[in-house]
This record gives C-alpha cells, structure tokens and sequence, in this order.
C-alpha cells in the first residue's frame, strides 16, 4: 500500500503521545510510579513512527527540503515537533533504564515530551487540513486525530504500566469513554459535510468511502467494542476458597487485566483501519508542503 508508512507513522506516534500524555498524569498521582514499560514502549513507537515518516518523504532532498520551511510548512512543524518529542521520550526511557534515580530528569523530560506531543498532534491533523484535497477539509480531522491519541494512548499506558497505573485507571477509562463519543459525532457531521459538499473531488472521495464498508464496519465495531470492555469488563467466574476476600481479589484483578488488554487490541485495530480509510480517500496521492 502505498500510504503503509503514513498509517505506520501516525498510529504509532500518536499512540506514543497518549501513552507519555498519560504517564506524565500518573507520575503526579503516583509519585513513587516509574512506568518503565509504558515509558520504554512509548520511545520504541516514536522510534518507528519517525523512521517510517522518513520513509514515505522518500528522497533524502526532499526531507531536508522539509526540514528549513517551519516558518510556513505544516510539514515541516510536524517533522520538527515529531522528532523533538522521540528526542525527549527516547531520552527518559535511556534515564529510566540506566539512571532511573534521576526521577526529577526523568519527570521533566516526560512532562515536556507529553507537552510537545499534544502540539505535534494537532501539527499532523493540519499537514491534511491545509492540504488541495477537499475530503481532508474539516476540523473533523483533528478531532479524529486527538481521539485517536488519546483512546490508543490511555489504553495502552494502563496495559503497560500494571499495579502502579492503578490511581489513573479509572479517569483513564472516563476520558477514553469521551474522547470516543467526541470522534463519532465529529466523524458523522464529517459524513455529512463530505456527502452535502459540491466538490468533485470530495464526492469522488466519497464514492470511495461507500465502497469500503468492510473497512468501515470493522473501524467502528473494534473501537466502540474496545471502549465498551473498559466500561463493562469481561466477567470471570469467582472460585470461593478459604481465603475467601483474596480469591475473589484476585479475580477482579484478572478480570480487568484481561478486558484492559483485549480492549487495548481492539482500539488499536479499529484505529489503524480508520486510518486505511482516511489515507483511501485521497484523490490526490501525495501530501505536498502547505
């Protein structure tokens, strides 16, 4: 697929932007929390998102082209904000790992990554909202993208972090739980704004999103199937034994573990095919310097 390394780039960095998002929360309610899986995770997904952006810019001309426009390419911002977001994030899973007494380096890192990375989001939505394609012209987009972050990272920090993302499970949820509600009612005002355009360009756009309802179907089932597992966890039977409360903690704690990394696949899938499909409906097929 020609636009793999675009889906490849933007899931997996702003997977890594909600990840560090909500690590950054956790470390002020759980001040003795390292989250060195979460944190490490994070660093190995920029990592990817960066080397595969660089992949799609192709020619190395082209990049460092890229590169000296900041003051008028959205391009070039996301580039700059991207790398300087990996840079931070890669910096405090090196701490974590080889220094983690360094907790107030490791913090401030985390909390300055997390900063840039909301803004680097927002860089990314408006690369494609500034572009010649008429499917890409809504705000929509940006709070698709947001969601998108948000949902994936939250999910994913609390399949990382264990027992010390304990304290920020629950607003984590809460915050997955609208940050979802916000990207159905952005995505179907986008539906019908795309369906009501005059644009060739944006109906042809939309021809193309009629014919993909496979793709369709599996975006919004995993990630509103993902959601509903965090509010509504998979049930275990309880198994009643002498130690009685124990037993039944134990239980519980399987029981979310087991939703949280199920509802974490589901998002991420659903996610990723919501991307295919944003990346599909380009009628122009390259993404030029705004």
């Amino acid at each position: 697929m020609e636009e793999l390394a675009l889906i490849i780039f933007t899931i997996c960095v702003q997977a890594a932007i909600g990840i560090i998002v909500f690590a950054t929360i956790a470390k002020y309610l759980n001040k003795e929390g390292v989250f060195k899986v979460a944190i490490v995770t994070a660093a190995g997904l920029a990592v990817i998102g960066l080397l595969a952006s660089f992949l799609h810019l192709g020619q190395p001309l082209l990049a460092i082209n890229s590169l000296t426009q900041f003051a008028t390419s959205w391009l070039s911002r996301e580039i700059w904000l991207t790398s300087a977001f990996t840079g931070l994030t890669v910096m405090a899973a090196l701490l974590i790992l080889f220094k983690p007494a360094a907790k107030g380096a490791i913090q401030a890192l985390v909390a300055l990554a997390a900063l840039i990375g909301l803004v680097d989001v927002y860089a990314m939505a408006a690369v494609y909202t500034s572009t010649s394609i008429p499917a890409w012209h809504s705000g929509s987009i940006t709070i698709e993208f947001y969601a998108s972050a948000l949902s994936m990272g939250a999910v994913l920090f609390l399949a990382l972090s264990g027992s010390e993302g304990a304290k920020i499970r629950q607003p984590a949820v809460i915050i997955i739980g609208i940050a979802v509600a916000l990207q159905v009612v952005s995505m179907v005002t986008y539906y019908i704004q795309l369906g009501t355009s005059s644009s060739l360009a944006a109906q042809q756009s939309l021809i193309l999103l009629s014919g993909m309802s496979g793709a369709m179907i599996v975006k919004w089932l995993f990630i509103l199937l993902g959601t509903g597992l965090l509010f509504f966890p998979i049930q275990r039977p309880l198994h009643i034994s002498a130690s009685g409360q124990a037993t039944a903690e134990v239980a519980a704690t399987g029981t979310a573990t087991t939703s949280i990394y199920a509802a974490a696949a589901l998002l991420i899938i659903g996610q990723s095919a919501g991307r295919y499909l944003f990346y599909s409906i380009m009628i122009i097929s390259r993404v030029g310097l705004s």
